[in-house]
């Protein structure tokens, strides 16, 4: 009997032994949970190109501003994934910002007065281009939403400082004087804000899309210059 048991016992183990190991190999052959996979984004919207027009919000209604004022903004930035939220990222980097507004007046400092004001040319006055130009360089911060579609959706600030502002008048003398041709160029602007600010906001698909921007602070000082500041429409670019 104890050798009948015996043999019996180490069946039973032999068969008990082999069961557990099937059962391990079963449950590592049996594949895992598939987690979610995302895949790598090639445009990421490193280097950023925004092209708009400007319209220029409290200029004087005495000229003519209605021309187009092309302008552009460039950005490059990181790209800051958010872990538990694969669709959205912040971008953090650096920007310049340029501005334009072609018109016909004239704009110069007055010392006098010590204030920038606009003056009107002659009607009858055939001149080149009548410009204004106003920079900055800033830093772009901003929320992005990205769709496994292509759609993104991208909503921030621009902080920086004021890099220049110029006025170039290219024409006839504007004052009716015979022959004299005038390449004027003036850099010379006093009380212009130093920090600027805008708002902006660009949806699209991939690699393109539309952008829009308001520029929260005027450009002269209250009381030193129009009271005036851009809003931008147009298209956006990210090359990779």
């Amino acid at each position: 009997m104890m050798k009948k048991a015996l043999v019996l016992f180490l069946i039973g183990s032999l068969l008990a032994v082999g069961y557990a190991q099937n059962d391990t190999v079963k449950k590592a052959e049996k594949p895992q949970k598939e987690q979610k996979e995302y895949k790598p984004l090639v445009v990421r919207d490193r280097l950023v190109f925004d092209i708009y027009h400007s319209f220029w919000m409290g200029a004087p209604s005495q000229g003519n501003f209605m021309k187009f004022d092309p302008g552009f903004n460039v950005s490059a930035m990181w790209d800051f994934i958010l872990p538990q939220a694969k669709s959205l990222s912040f971008g953090l980097g650096l920007g310049f910002t340029y501005y334009t507004q072609y018109s016909d007046c004239m704009f110069k400092y007055v010392r006098n007065d010590d204030v920038s004001r606009y003056f009107i040319l002659p009607e009858d006055l055939e001149y080149k281009h009548s410009k204004l130009a106003y920079m900055n360089v800033n830093i772009p911060i901003e929320i992005r939403y990205r769709h496994p579609c292509g759609f993104k959706i991208d909503v921030g600030v621009h902080v920086g400082l004021v890099a220049g502002l110029s006025y170039k008048y290219k024409g006839p003398h504007y004052n009716g004087v015979d022959g004299d041709y005038l390449n004027y160029k003036d850099l010379d602007f006093y009380h212009k804000q130093k920090f600027s600010a805008d708002v902006f906001i660009r949806m699209g698909w991939k690699s393109f899309g539309v952008y829009y921007s308001y520029q929260l602070n005027k450009v002269f000082e209250t009381g030193k210059g129009p009271a005036m500041n851009p809003m931008s429409l147009g298209i956006s670019i990210a090359l990779f």
